[in-house]
């Protein structure tokens, strides 16, 4: 199985990471100096044990102050994750807090750190399935019945994994080697290698001034009841 060593770097910092004021230049020295040897073993090792340590290592600091992680988060991402810092900022706006809550609550040295080291990258094994009672409120509902078929037809508009991008600018760099591109970057080029059309790229997500003359035009094309909106 590949194991995306990016996306493991990334998850683990932004669980060390959380939005809040800056710490002390000391305190977040200290920090970095603390947790930098434990993200580098994990990810030159994808080793279970290393990433267990790595969390216990956020834990540790996190228990003491949240505030401390942050200059340290974004330190060390850019350079162990190899994402411009724009990229290590999402990850840490989407995933910061869940993550860093996720780790405090945990009990990183029993199963719960493998579980998480588990669903990081299979950096663990699976932990095993337990056994446990699940009780059902009484009484049991009736049987349901379902309604009489009526027979007419009806047009349902599906979007299927719906992915629009307000930041979408047409003529940013459409190649540009990070997650997200078509977009406007410190970094960007002045000469993109592909410029991004003004109704969309194929490697890109979709602008809006595309969505918005699609659903202009979808009432033109059929009568739709309802819509389902699906993905991720």
């Amino acid at each position: 199985m590949k194991i995306n060593t990016q996306s493991i770097i990334l998850s683990l910092v932004a669980a060390s990471t959380v939005i809040a004021a800056p710490a002390p230049i000391q305190k977040r020295n200290w920090v970095v100096d603390k947790l930098k040897p434990l993200f580098s073993e994990a990810v030159k090792t994808l080793s279970c044990t290393a990433c267990v340590a790595a969390l216990i290592g956020v834990k540790e600091v996190s228990l003491l102050n949240k505030n401390w992680v942050l200059s340290a988060g974004r330190e060390l991402c850019p350079a162990l994750a190899k994402q411009a810092p724009e990229v290590c900022d999402g990850m840490v706006e989407l995933y910061g807090n869940a993550l860093i809550e996720s780790v405090i609550k945990a009990d990183i040295s029993s199963g719960d750190g493998k579980l998480i080291c588990h669903s990081l990258g299979s950096l663990c094994p699976a932990p095993a399935v337990t056994s446990g009672t699940l009780t059902f409120p009484k009484p049991k509902p009736a049987k349901p019945v379902a309604p009489t078929a009526s027979g007419q037809l009806i047009d349902v508009l599906h979007l299927s994994d719906w992915h629009v991008d307000e930041l979408y600018a047409p003529g940013s760099e459409a190649v540009c080697g990070k997650p997200t591109c078509c977009r406007k970057f410190t970094d960007s080029p002045t000469t993109p290698q592909r410029a991004a059309s003004s109704w969309g790229d194929y490697g890109c997500d979709t602008p809006v001034k595309l969505t918005q003359d699609l659903l202009k035009y979808i009432p033109k094309v059929a009568n739709v009841s309802f819509a389902v909106m699906t993905g991720d």
